[in-house]
Parts: structure tokens; sequence; C-alpha cells
């Protein structure tokens, strides 16, 4: 029961805050009956909450979650950098953590830039390709510690090599959006967080702010590998 709760709960991807019961049950590949069952119950216990054209996270689940030692420590090391980000290139600055059981990107934080009315990028587009990027980093460096570039390129890597070779991830969208993210590395090159910077294509100065993010997050890394808790889940 706990397994089929936790699958419920994994439906939920960036940018989707609400699902219907139907695609719920599609996705955890399991009946409506028993979806409807577990719902219900995790309803109770605060974890889901009704939406008005759904099933969304629940505040108990942020609550539980804010308080994993792994990301309070990610935070306290990295939001002085996300802020400095955040000053020098004017684009909005994330921090993310790795989730354990796959290449997914959870936010920790964010230093936001001003979006007025009429700004020609809104939050959500930010937000969206700051979690491109950073799913990208901890895809590439799950792989292990980075290749030389000649060798990336005869095991035929791809994007992975050399994107580890490189040490970050430019994502370009079609609404208009820049991310750029770079890892937080263990001593062993496992990235265990990524620091992201976005802003609107033609503003955000790439070139500086790929520089200035990767100082940031050599600088984090050095911080968390001395600090043992910030060590991978196996």
């Amino acid at each position: 029961m706990l397994a089929r709760g936790l699958s419920v709960l994994r439906c939920f991807r960036p940018g989707e805050p609400e699902l219907q019961l139907s695609e719920i049950a599609r996705r955890a590949d399991m009946p409506k009956a028993t979806a409807h069952r577990i719902i219900s119950e995790l309803v109770e216990e605060g974890m889901l909450e009704r939406g008005e054209r759904g099933l969304r996270l629940g505040v108990s689940l942020f609550a539980l979650g804010a308080r994993v030692p792994r990301q309070l420590t990610l935070r306290s090391l990295a939001f002085p950098y996300a802020e400095q980000l955040h000053h020098v290139t004017r684009g909005s600055a994330f921090i993310f953590i790795s989730d354990a059981t796959g290449p997914d990107a959870a936010l920790v934080d964010a230093v936001r830039r001003a979006h007025g009315a009429g700004a020609e990028l809104g939050v959500e587009e930010e937000a969206r390709a700051s979690v491109q990027a950073a799913t990208r980093i901890f895809q590439a460096f799950s792989a292990g510690p980075p290749l030389p570039f000649s060798a990336a390129w005869e095991e035929g890597e791809g994007e992975a090599g050399r994107v580890r070779h490189q040490g970050f991830v430019a994502v370009r969208g079609a609404n208009g959006a820049v991310g750029i993210a770079a890892p937080v590395l263990t001593a062993s090159s496992t990235a265990v967080g990524a620091l992201a910077v976005t802003g609107p294509q033609g503003r955000l100065q790439v070139v500086g702010a790929v520089s200035h993010l990767r100082a940031a997050c050599a600088a984090v890394s050095r911080a968390l590998q001395r600090t043992p808790d910030m060590a991978p889940a196996h």
C-alpha cells in the first residue's frame, strides 16, 4: 500500500499543478477504483488536496519535505550564491536538489527577478526553463565523473558526455526563456544539487552568466564536500 501511495504522488510532474483521477490511475498503472481509494486516504492525511480541476499535492507533503536535512543543508550553503547570481546576471536564480529515485530536479529555493506588468517573460516560463536545465544536468552527471573531451566523443556518450565535459547546460525555450544550470558535485563527481539562472533571450548574457554560475557551483561544491550529510542516498 505504501508503494502504491508513493506511485500516486510521483505522478505529478513539474508544471502540472493538478491532475485528474483518470490520468493518475493511468500513470500509476492501477484501476481507477484503487487509485480513488488511495487518493482518498492521501487527501485525509493532507498529502493531496482537491483543486478546481483535479487533485494537487498537499501542504502536509510540502511541510514534510521542507524538513529533509539534505535540502536544508544545501539551501543554507547555496542561497547566498543564488542571491549573488541574481545580482550579477539580473536574472532569476534557482537552487535544485536531485531526486535519489531518478534524474528529476526538485526546487529548493529561488531568488527571482522583478516581473512587472507587460513583462516579456513570465514566472512560469522561467521556472520551466530552469527545471529543464537542471534535469539535464542530473541526467548527465548520473553517469559518473566527467571524461576528457576526446574520450566523451570516442565512447559515443553524445549530449551527456558533452555536458559532463563542459560542466553546464543552456536551454533555450520556444517562449523566449533561457535557462542555464551547472552541477553541485560531491568528491566523486555526483551531482547532488544544481544552481540555475534564467532570463529573457537577448537580455541574459549567457557567456558571463555561465562563468559566474560555474564559479558559484564550484564554491558550493567545496563547502558540501566538507559536509557528510550531503552524501547521496542509496
